[in-house]
């Protein structure tokens, strides 16, 4: 881990233990350090909100900055509890892998896989990032963004990368068509020769926060009228799943 990042997490830690707060010479003491490295990090988590320097006691506290990643990691947390029975089921009537992801930035990324009796091991891993136009699952959650928020992908991802092999007339095109339809369906647009479908999960305020799908292997039984039963069935998962977080 970088030095300076490892330091910061330590002082946070040592500011959690502190609900007073600490002054400056208590946190170099006590993580034995140098007081300008500390004071050099310290000044660099103020500025971003994370900790709270009090200008009349010189203390300082943890700050609100981190509340919204608290909240943040706790969705994280609550989400991937909530959809596992239905991944658990979606497996099982599907027969293949079943995935949940979560849109990070302009990527998608998994952070929970069911394995199904048909278990393809090389697609999708956890953590994986890759542009939310590529695949059912991630093509889900763009597509259910706000216009404003796909306005910008376009012009940051689509328009600066020459190389991506779809344009934004395509795209939105595609886009349009998943919302009008409330799932997503894509043919080795992550690896070739499989097929991925994949639906939006909502928060309670009909927010686009994660995607619920599966991956499989292209073969002769599935033809479109299977893709379309599919299809349905990881609707309704992911709209069991929606239906719990609203409660939340």
């Amino acid at each position: 881990m970088i030095k300076s990042l490892s330091k910061a997490i330590e002082i946070l830690e040592v500011l959690k233990k502190s609900p007073k707060g600490c002054s400056l010479s208590q946190i170099y003491t006590t993580l034995d350090i140098p007081k300008s490295t500390a004071h050099g990090i310290l000044k660099t988590l103020t500025m971003k909100m994370y900790v709270l320097k009090d200008e009349r006691t010189h203390f300082y506290k943890l700050g609100p900055a981190l509340v919204s990643l608290g909240k943040g990691a706790l969705s994280v947390i609550n989400i991937k509890n909530i959809a596992y029975l239905a991944l658990k089921n979606l497996s099982l009537e599907s027969g293949v892998d079943s995935f949940l992801m979560i849109p990070v930035g302009y990527k998608g990324t998994i952070i929970e896989r069911v394995d199904g009796l048909q278990s393809i091991k090389i697609i999708e891993n956890y953590g994986n990032e890759f542009y939310l136009h590529c695949g059912a699952m991630r093509k889900a959650i763009l597509a259910h963004k706000e216009i404003s928020f796909i306005d910008d992908y376009i012009e940051n991802v689509i328009k600066k990368n020459k190389n991506l092999k779809i344009s934004s007339v395509k795209l939105k095109e595609d886009l349009n068509k998943i919302r009008n339809e409330g799932a997503a369906v894509s043919y080795g647009e992550y690896i070739k020769g499989t097929i991925g479908i994949g639906a939006p999960i909502y928060n309670n305020k009909r927010e686009v926060i994660a995607s619920l799908g599966i991956n499989f292997l292209k073969n002769k039984e599935l033809n479109d009228e299977k893709v379309k039963v599919l299809k349905e069935i990881v609707k309704k998962k992911a709209e069991e799943v929606s239906g719990k977080m609203a409660n939340i």
